[in-house]
């Protein structure tokens, strides 16, 4: 038998603190029962509303994200905004939640190289920004900026994608998923072709356009949402009688 806590203790080094950005807040965000045995693991980019309804509505004992259930303090949890309805609502369940966020971003076989793997890159190495190696930098067959950015929406079966110097052909890509403006100028600065991320600003994305980057955005879901895959693999492999399931928590659509 599993219980929730020594779930989290397994997950807690598989994925490190040491990896996570000294802004971050994630971890053990709710763990109402400790000792509670865990039989069913739903995996989601989010704990949202509908995600623990489901996880209620199927049985199942835990929900690991990640992005953190809890980012910023929270002075109460009155029922007054959706968040401490959600904490409330997992707690009265007897339901964990488990968020494991930058340090997933750089572990070994989390967000950035699932992603990596997902589009075909090779000869993958860490991306450093300042002293942290949250992105990946890696190589392509050749491809123009246009070409990437349709491999980019076909692989990760995203919405929709935005890029940038369309005619300009790409060989080195650096690789980081969800929110990526911080890392261009450290892309240009590396000299790789392309920018391969979830989303930036308007004026980020002209400026990156302006310096010559091939900027391709996929979405902030998109990028991550690969990654749940990977979380799975870890949690089977642990004990392969959990029954891990994931679950899309996507609230934005396109038209």
């Amino acid at each position: 038998m599993v219980t929730a806590k020594e779930l989290y203790s397994f997950l807690d080094k598989v994925f490190p603190t040491s990896l996570s950005c000294a802004w971050d807040n994630d971890g053990a965000m709710c763990m109402s029962d400790p000792e509670r045995e865990v039989k069913r693991v739903l995996v989601a980019l989010d704990v949202t509303m509908g995600a623990v309804d489901y996880a209620i509505a199927n049985g199942f004992d835990v929900i690991i994200s990640h992005h953190p259930l809890i980012f910023t303090p929270m002075r109460s949890i009155n029922g007054c905004d959706v968040k401490s309805r959600v904490i409330t609502k997992l707690m009265r369940g007897g339901i964990s939640a488990f968020s494991f966020h930058t340090r997933l971003d750089a572990a070994n076989g989390g967000v950035n190289d699932t992603l990596c793997e997902v589009l075909g890159i090779q000869n993958v190495e860490p991306f450093m920004l300042g002293n942290e190696s949250l992105g990946r930098v890696g190589t392509i067959a050749p491809v123009s900026g246009k070409e990437l950015a349709l491999l980019v929406k076909e692989k990760l079966a995203a919405d929709g994608v935005t890029y940038t110097c369309g005619d300009k052909m790409i060989s080195k890509v650096v690789v980081v998923g969800g929110a990526g403006k911080d890392f261009i100028d450290a892309t240009l600065d590396s000299f790789a072709d392309a920018l391969i991320t979830g989303e930036v600003s308007y004026n980020a994305a002209i400026d990156a356009a302006d310096s010559g980057l091939c900027l391709v955005c996929a979405g902030h879901f998109f990028t991550e949402n690969p990654v749940l895959t990977a979380l799975e693999k870890q949690i089977t492999a642990f004990d392969p009688a959990i029954k891990v399931e994931s679950y899309n928590s996507n609230l934005l659509k396109q038209i």
